[in-house]
């Protein structure tokens, strides 16, 4: 499958940052990488029965590139930060699901 009506999003990767004290917390890389990938709305029976009331703050990329994606990275979409919170690997493509970070 080649994902059609591909546009030009950024990847920042999780990193682990450690504090003066000793503390460690998520946070994101700097300088975010170029993708080019399909995103659209969730939708659906089966995903409004997984999310309920937070479908509307969850998203679906279709990527076929060959940037290594993991759950936890960033997706900047429409200027907010979206989570990689599933990635469903196919034959030529992934599946990836994204939920919107808060705050």
């Amino acid at each position: 499958m080649r994902v059609k009506n591909k546009k030009l999003y950024y990847l920042k990767k999780r990193t682990v940052i450690v504090d003066e004290e000793g503390g460690q917390y998520a946070s994101f890389s700097e300088t975010p990488i170029e993708i080019n990938a399909y995103i659209y709305p969730a939708s659906g029976k089966m995903q409004a029965e997984i999310y309920g009331e937070r479908l509307n703050y969850i998203l679906n990329m279709l990527y076929d590139e060959n940037e290594e994606i993991v759950e936890g990275d960033c997706i900047v979409y429409n200027n907010s930060n979206y989570i990689v919170i599933s990635i469903k690997n196919y034959s030529n493509h992934k599946l990836i699901e994204l939920e919107k970070e808060n705050g």
